[in-house]
């Protein structure tokens, strides 16, 4: 059925427009292991994985240097300091960085400046999945950037009620509904 002019976006119509931009931020960004959007506080999460664990006084320096350059690049762009978390997860050998960023103020540009932080602070040990854009054309590269925007800008004037997560495997690209992950336990009497 198609849409009249004036209707807004439907249930159905956010949650593709989110799949497509989950889909479409990882197709762009390689080193993104994972992107979740969070309907609570419309947040998105972007995960990165570390080959190693990362240093005490390296990370205090990344988070901090990461903090400075988003939150100064909001108060230019926006005249305001974004929510923005970031986080470090350790495990054997290897460690995530977790990037939580409100999505109300987002732009594709930000997304892109966080990729570049975490390019030139991680260097080597970043893992990116396929290849760098590198080697991709700029007009492909510029077409990207803007469905990105265009799809970031559609999320913060619809209405999403599901909790998506966007993650690599094998070479794909894939996006599920996190809705289910809370199950009550029964117990037998």
């Amino acid at each position: 059925m198609a849409r009249r002019a004036g209707e807004s976006n439907t249930v159905d119509d956010s949650t593709a427009n989110s799949v497509s931009l989950l889909i479409s931020i990882l197709v762009r960004y390689p080193e993104i292991a994972t992107v979740n959007f969070v309907p609570q506080g419309k947040v998105l999460k972007f995960t990165f994985m570390v080959s190693k664990p990362i240093p005490d006084d390296q990370w205090k320096a990344f988070r901090e240097g990461l903090r400075e350059s988003v939150q100064g690049y909001a108060a230019l762009v926006h005249g305001m300091s974004p929510t923005l978390s970031v986080d470090r997860r350790d495990y054997d050998g290897v460690s995530l960085v977790e990037i939580s960023r409100d999505a109300a103020t987002l732009t594709q540009e930000e997304i892109s400046l966080i990729i570049e932080f975490a390019r030139e602070k991680l260097g080597s040990s970043l893992v990116t999945e396929g290849v760098t854009d590198e080697g991709a054309l700029d007009d492909d590269l510029v077409f990207q950037d803007e469905m990105i925007e265009n799809m970031l800008e559609d999320l913060k004037e619809t209405i999403q009620h599901r909790k998506l997560i966007g993650f690599r495997d094998d070479g794909r690209v894939l996006v599920f509904n996190k809705q289910g992950e809370k199950r009550s336990e029964r117990t037998r009497s």
